[in-house]
């Protein structure tokens, strides 16, 4: 209870009267949809005129040097963090400026700077050595490859890199005296210090923290989505030591934490982007590289030996969450063991409707070990968004496979209209299952051949910052990491199982049709065939704890897997990793549009189910059934996947809601759930933000691994939010 009042406290003290609060949430709610970083893409366009001819490594680190020597770096008296960009609402003049730049660098960076974002930096190694520490070891690769005569292309890609870091450098120095001249000793000193050594306090390592953060989500990729990794981790040694030595307080790096937080929501631009329906309400990434990207905070799960699972600086991290923001989107790593009061907080801020999703380490460490890797590496799995896993310091994703598995159902049905069992159904979704995976995972591979023959590559920011690229002298994507993967998708995985489950029902258990009326059914839409569809739509559904349908949704799912991992078993010397995620984003719509007629019932270019959820307007038997049907997946050989829950926040009211919301997620993540994110808006509390905007600027709501505005999202978003399910206790 103690606790309890301790953190009301400091949230109420933090939003009354804290003006970065004030400005984080002024920012996200009234910032103008136009508003520009024009001052930076005018220096970059500046920079790629002056610099053009040069090889790639060079040209980017020249380009990063002008940008970093020049940009104005503004300070206001709250910032206990330094790192802010300027923005503009233009005028006309300056709108056809904008527009003039665009037409030369079409996508508001250079076409050298490549980075992409959707990773996770090795923080603990920036931490370790900071930027000398790491300019000096490229240096010493540098020398060591130039005696040994390698060609200048290796030369210039580790010549770049050095200069990177030493533009980080320059540009914590310039924050440093500019922090100085506004009086901001503190803050000054630790932008000094970072510039010149590794962190020696808890203040340095956050500055330190963001300024390449801060660098790399609003001057050098577009959509960064970049996860800042398990911060509690990493900078709990700091945190600590300054504790016991007296030279921070408790309330202190309370404040340095909320501050990192409201930093994180001052660089967002406007309007969601896939649900905004090309309204004027959003920025765009043209005007913004952050725009709407969800930047990842990772907080608890299991941890290496010789480091604890969960402290104090854990509990403070969740603490200074304001539910009110957009970002950083947190990920709470859930294990048996995570102590109850840690638990309790988290659910706080979820039932609060935090920008929050929680993972189970029960789920994910096992899926990492399944596909290879040892559990020490396991164990520091992360995400980025939107949803998509992470091992680093030393792993790239080489790119997504999606598959529309209910699409590919459909594709084998016509070859089954003779088909006298489920185990001739099952067998050619197999065989066509085998196919597609196989060839993408040979496509990878191929593409992983041609890079790694291609050295160095091509130099992007966060080669300097992961594991195995200075060492190896070669970018992420050319073998300069140790662990390259590809992710596969599981989309449209509920409308599978329950046609599945459909097909079983309607003709070999009930015979109430053919394999090949129901194909003619599908083919026509079920056209003058309702009473057909009535009964495919009252067949057994996946979420209601129905055996009948639950069997196929395991069934199915370890079919997929076996072939997965037999896919990867073939794979030569250059083997790619396979992570296996059931996702859609929100391409369940799109991908929905281009799948005809499935036997479940649903409708001809109608939506397909979402993430992990089951079909909409399925899960009549309550939240619990639903959570029970899911939990009996084999999820421990997954490794990500969103479970959206819209929950009616009257049924969630005060500590005993706080309970409620305890027990019912901690019992779904013990029987083997492995993630949810939640949505605590009722339906008429969104049609009522629909009529009256203005009233409802504060609701937030979740995508998929990440938060928006619901108000600021376009007519079909707001109502596909409305169209999910939902659900009380």
């Amino acid at each position: 209870m103690e606790a309890s009042h301790q953190h009301k406290q400091r949230e109420r003290h933090s939003i009354m009267d804290r003006p970065r609060i004030d400005e984080a949430l002024e920012q996200l709610r009234n910032k103008s949809p136009r508003s520009t970083t024009l001052e930076r893409l005018a220096l970059t366009h500046e920079a790629w005129e002056r610099h053009k001819g040069k090889p790639q490594p060079l040209q980017f680190a020249a380009i990063v040097e002008d940008l970093l020597s020049r940009i104005e770096v503004p300070v206001k008296p709250w910032d206990l963090v330094l790192g802010r960009i300027r923005e503009d609402v233009p005028d006309t003049a300056g709108e056809a400026r904008f527009q003039n730049f665009l037409k030369i660098l079409p996508s508001a960076i250079a076409p050298s700077m490549t980075d992409s974002g959707h990773e996770t930096l090795d923080w603990e190694r920036l931490l370790q050595q900071g930027l000398g520490g790491l300019k000096a070891e490229a240096k010493r690769q540098l020398e060591r490859r130039r005696r040994e005569s390698e060609p200048q292309s290796v030369l210039d890609f580790l010549t770049g890199m050095t200069r990177v870091y030493g533009a980080l450098q320059m540009y914590a120095m310039r924050y440093a005296k500019a922090a100085r001249a506004c009086g901001l000793q503190e803050q000054a000193a630790a932008a000094q210090a970072v510039s010149e050594r590794e962190p020696q306090s808890f203040r340095e390592a956050v500055q330190l923290i963001w300024f390449v953060g801060h660098v790399y989500c609003t001057m050098m990729a577009r959509n960064p989505t970049l996860t800042f990794g398990r911060m509690d981790q990493w900078l709990f040694p700091f945190y600590e030591r300054d504790l016991r030595n007296g030279i921070l307080s408790r309330e202190q790096a309370g404040d340095i934490i909320e501050d990192f937080y409201c930093k994180n929501n001052l660089i967002l631009g406007r309007g969601e982007h896939q649900m905004s329906d090309g309204c004027e309400k959003a920025t765009g990434w043209l005007r913004n590289l952050a725009y709407d990207a969800p930047q990842y905070v990772v907080l608890g799960g299991r941890s290496r030996d010789g480091m604890p699972d969960c402290t104090d600086l854990t509990n403070l991290f969740l603490e200074c969450i304001v539910s009110r923001f957009e970002n950083p989107c947190v990920v709470v790593r859930f294990w048996k063991e995570m102590p109850g009061s840690t638990w309790r907080r988290v659910c706080r801020k979820l039932r609060d409707n935090a920008s929050m999703m929680v993972y189970n380490d029960e789920c994910i460490v096992p899926a990492m070990q399944h596909i290879g890797f040892p559990l020490e590496e396991a164990l520091e799995y992360t995400m980025h968004g939107c949803n998509w896993p992470d091992l680093p310091p030393s792993q790239t994703s080489m790119g997504c496979a999606w598959h529309n598995v209910a699409k590919l159902l459909l594709v084998v049905l016509p070859t089954l209209r003779e088909a006298t069992g489920m185990g001739e159904v099952y067998a050619a979704f197999r065989h066509a299952y085998r196919e597609r995976i196989r060839a993408d995972v040979a496509s990878t591979e191929k593409r992983m051949r041609e890079l790694t023959s291609d050295v160095p590559g091509t130099l992007a920011m966060d080669d300097c910052f992961l594991r195995g690229t200075v060492e190896n002298a070669r970018a992420k994507h050319n073998g300069g990491v140790r662990h390259r993967t590809m992710i596969t998708t599981f989309g449209g995985f509920a409308t599978l199982v329950d046609s599945l489950a459909a097909i079983e029902h309607v003709v070999f258990t009930e015979a109430i049709a053919s394999m090949g009326e129901l194909v003619d059914a599908l083919e026509s839409n079920f056209e003058r065939r309702d009473v057909l569809r009535q009964h495919c739509l009252a067949a057994p559904k996946w979420g209601r704890d129905d055996e009948r349908a639950d069997t196929h949704a395991v069934r199915v799912m370890e079919l997929m897997q076996e072939e997965i991992d037999d896919a990867a078993e073939s794979a030569g010397v250059e083997s790619v990793i396979v992570f296996r995620c059931i996702e859609t984003d929100m391409g369940h719509i799109r991908h929905g549009s281009e799948t005809g007629t499935t036997p479940d019932g649903r409708g001809n270019g109608q939506p397909l189910s979402e993430n992990t959820s089951p079909t909409a307007g399925v899960c009549t038997q309550g939240v619990t059934a639903m959570l029970q049907s899911i939990a009996k997946l084999p999820l421990d050989r997954c490794h990500s996947g969103a479970l959206n829950l819209r929950l009616q926040p009257a049924a969630f009211t005060g500590e005993r809601g706080v309970e409620l919301l305890d027990q019912l997620l901690h019992a779904y993540f013990e029987q083997g759930g492995m993630q949810i994110q939640l949505s605590m808006a009722d339906s008429e509390t969104l049609r009522e933000a629909q009529c009256h905007p203005e009233k409802h600027q504060d609701l937030m709501v979740r995508i998929t691994g990440y938060s928006a505005a619901f108000v600021d999202m376009g007519e079909a978003g707001q109502n596909e939010i409305i169209r999910r399910e939902e659900m009380s206790v």
